[in-house]
């Protein structure tokens, strides 16, 4: 009877991660969550593991340089610690993409600022600042990046500073 829920367990294991990659502590709870016991969810998370289906190093590597763009590198460590990647997993992937802040700040910054041309209050200004650094964006880069927005004028392709 326990060999065959632990077969259920990896097949459900294996369907699971047929459309999506997961963290070790996703499939498990997800597997929890389809109402398997202890030994039959060990049973089939160690399964998966031996065939490198799941694999939290990689994990946290390819979720680093697909967001690398898009998000703060401490959104990036929050999201990875949400899904119980261990830091020193998060720390090696931050440190193999050579993570900066700057292109996914310019990107926050745009979409903050698309259609604003004239100037911002102090109000403005402080509102926009605490959105990005809400995001993660350190308040240096922040306001580095908006003085550097506002002596282009709020035009176009506006550099950005390091």
């Amino acid at each position: 009877m326990m060999e065959e829920e632990i077969l259920r367990a990896k097949k459900k294991a294996m369907s699971l991660l047929q459309h999506m990659d997961r963290t070790e502590w996703e499939l498990r709870s997800k597997l929890e969550k389809a109402g398997f016991a202890e030994e039959p969810v060990q049973e089939a998370v160690e399964y998966v593991r031996s065939f490198h289906y799941i694999d939290d190093r990689r994990y946290a590597l390819r979720f680093a340089e697909i967001y690398c763009e898009s998000r703060s590198v401490q959104r990036i460590r929050q999201d990875l610690q949400k899904k119980h990647i261990s830091e020193e997993w998060i720390t090696l992937a931050l440190e193999e993409i050579e993570y900066d802040d700057s292109r996914a700040l310019k990107k926050a910054m745009d979409k903050v600022l698309s259609g604003t041309e004239e100037e911002l209050s102090y109000q403005e200004k402080q509102k926009i600042i605490a959105k990005l650094y809400r995001k993660g964006f350190r308040v240096d880069q922040i306001v580095a990046q908006l003085e550097n927005w506002e002596k282009s004028n709020g035009k176009e392709g506006y550099c950005l500073t390091d």
